[in-house]
């Protein structure tokens, strides 16, 4: 049906990401399961919401594989840009600069794989101050802008 309407669907992996939460079984708690969920309904409508921080997260594989296997596929149709530290379930979130991951590798390998997607920012530390949501997501947001103008200068 959603093929039908135009719809696009994503699916985000699960947060956080471990097989079971209160008793219940998880969908997507390891890179490699996204993709049997793509095969599952192989349509150009089922598609990903790509959680950065929550594929990070996970205790199998890394972040960089999965960014590059997805978006080459074409499947990837948004982004939660956020950067944490450590695993499951153990993990942090911190500012987008400060994790374990690169974040401005991730971009190059979007780039590299024609991604024309949306990026959004994500989750990011409480700060003290009289807005702590939207200057998080400022920070955020000044990041990803600069990182992207820096790679488009690239080339």
């Amino acid at each position: 049906m959603a093929e039908e309407a135009g719809v696009k669907l994503a699916a985000h992996p699960d947060d956080p990401p471990m097989p079971y939460v209160r008793n219940t079984p998880r969908l997507v708690y390891q890179p490699d399961m996204y993709q049997k969920l793509i095969d599952l309904k192989p349509i150009p409508s089922n598609n990903l919401e790509f959680c950065l921080g929550s594929i990070a997260e996970m205790i199998e594989g890394d972040v960089y594989e999965p960014t590059d296997t997805y978006s080459k596929q074409g499947k990837i149709n948004y982004i939660h840009f956020r950067n944490i530290v450590d695993k499951v379930p153990n993990y942090k979130e911190v500012f987008v600069d400060e994790g374990d991951m690169d974040m401005f590798n991730i971009l190059e390998i979007l780039k590299k794989n024609n991604f024309d997607g949306v990026l959004i920012p994500d989750h990011t530390p409480q700060m003290i101050c009289d807005a702590p949501w939207y200057a998080g997501m400022a920070y955020a947001m000044g990041y990803m802008k600069t990182a992207l103008s820096f790679l488009k200068s690239l080339t």
